[in-house]
C-alpha cells in the first residue's frame, strides 16, 4: 500500500528498537504534481507537491538539527536504473538521528505534528527504511 504516514504498527516497531541508539533514516520521496491539502483554503494557494513538502521540511529539518540530527544526504533521482516504474522516486533523503527517543520526541512534538499536513499534501508516497550505520 502506497502512503505518507506510518502506521501504528511501524510506529511501535521504531519504539521498541534500542532507544539510545543513532541510525539514518533513508527517505525515498514520490512528489504530487500539484499539492492536495484538505483545506479548500490551502488548495487556493496552488503549491506544487515540492513546494508543500518544502513547507514541511521549514519545520521539521530545523527540529531534526536542534534534537543533534544532520541531514547526510539529499539528491534527485533523476534517472532510475533499476526496477520498474512502481519504484521511480523523484528524491532520496537520509537523515541521522542521535536516537529512535530524539526522533519520536520529535516525531510527537506539536509543532511538527502540525507541519505534517504540507508533507501529507505534497507527497503522492514515500518509502521509509531505517539504517544502522
Amino acid at each position: 500500500m502506497r502512503t505518507t504516514e506510518p502506521s501504528m504498527v511501524q510506529l511501535q516497531a521504531i519504539s521498541t528498537g534500542n532507544l539510545d541508539a543513532p541510525f539514518d533514516m533513508i527517505n525515498l520521496i514520490k512528489y504530487r504534481a500539484v499539492a492536495i491539502y484538505k483545506s479548500e483554503s490551502e488548495n487556493l494557494k496552488g503549491r506544487t507537491g515540492r513546494e508543500a513538502y518544502s513547507e514541511y521540511t521549514k519545520v521539521a529539518f530545523p527540529k531534526i538539527m536542534e534534537l543533534g540530527g544532520s541531514l547526510a544526504y539529499r539528491g534527485s533521482c533523476d534517472h532510475q536504473f533499476v526496477g520498474d516504474e512502481s519504484q521511480d522516486y523523484d528524491e532520496l533523503i537520509v537523515v541521522r538521528y542521535p536516537s529512535r527517543r530524539a526522533y519520536l520526541g520529535m516525531f510527537n512534538s506539536p509543532e511538527y505534528q502540525a507541519a505534517i499536513m504540507h508533507r501529507k499534501a505534497g507527497l503522492e508516497f514515500r518509502v521509509l527504511h531505517e539504517s544502522n550505520p
